[in-house]
């Protein structure tokens, strides 16, 4: 298995100083109303700044703006839940793998129009959402997102959203194994990734229908 690259490990793996912000994203620009709602409810404001204080700590602050790192699986309102919501402090650890590779992901441009639809998700709200028993969304752990907009209409959209997966199965394909990395896509079209086991899925959650089964 081909070792990542010095660079690449320590962004990765050990990183000894903060990533470059990436010049330009899709995700730059004033969270929806929705959140500062949500945010200037209860102790929420608190909460989050103590969370960001945690990820800035450990330098994978910038690949995510907040308020889309907060958010619950997608069918929160059908399922009686709040649009987002902040991860037990004792679970926060458990993201930082992941956050890692997203954000080396983002630096080396494998990543360069997505937006992050769910993260972290209540027990409860991962069940009524569709998600599996096991999900590792329920322990902070793994990151969904989107690739280009919401409805990819233009032929531009299907370019970028099909070079993408190829240079996601590629990186998956090179370093998966040694970042314990999970790749996978649902029939939504959303892309999961986290470090809790080197596997690969499609949309019947088998490695049959994997976007990378042929490499």
């Amino acid at each position: 298995m081909q070792r990542l690259p010095e660079t690449a490990r320590k962004i990765i793996i050990n990183p000894q100083q903060p990533p470059q912000a990436p010049a330009q994203q899709v995700w730059l620009q004033q969270p929806p109303a929705n959140y500062l709602v949500w945010l200037n409810q209860s102790d929420h404001k608190e909460r989050v700044q103590q969370y960001e204080k945690f990820l800035k700590e450990n330098r994978v602050n910038t690949a995510v703006p907040t308020y889309q790192l907060l958010r619950n699986a997608r069918d929160w309102a059908k399922c009686g839940y709040a649009p987002y919501s902040v991860p037990t402090p004792e679970l926060w650890q458990n993201l930082l793998p992941t956050l890692k590779i997203l954000q080396y992901l983002v630096d080396t441009k494998v990543l360069t129009n997505y937006e992050i639809t769910s993260v972290y998700r209540d027990y409860s709200l991962n069940i009524c959402a569709g998600g599996a028993a096991g999900s590792k969304h329920v322990h902070n752990a793994a990151i969904d997102f989107r690739i280009g907009p919401e409805q990819p209409t233009q032929p531009e959209d299907i370019i970028l959203i099909e070079d993408t997966k190829i240079k996601l199965c590629n990186f998956w394909t090179q370093h998966g194994q040694t970042l314990n990395m999970g790749l996978g896509v649902y029939a939504s079209g959303q892309i999961h990734i986290d470090t809790q086991g080197y596997r690969s899925w499609g949309p019947d959650h088998t490695s049959n229908t994997s976007m990378c089964r042929n490499y």
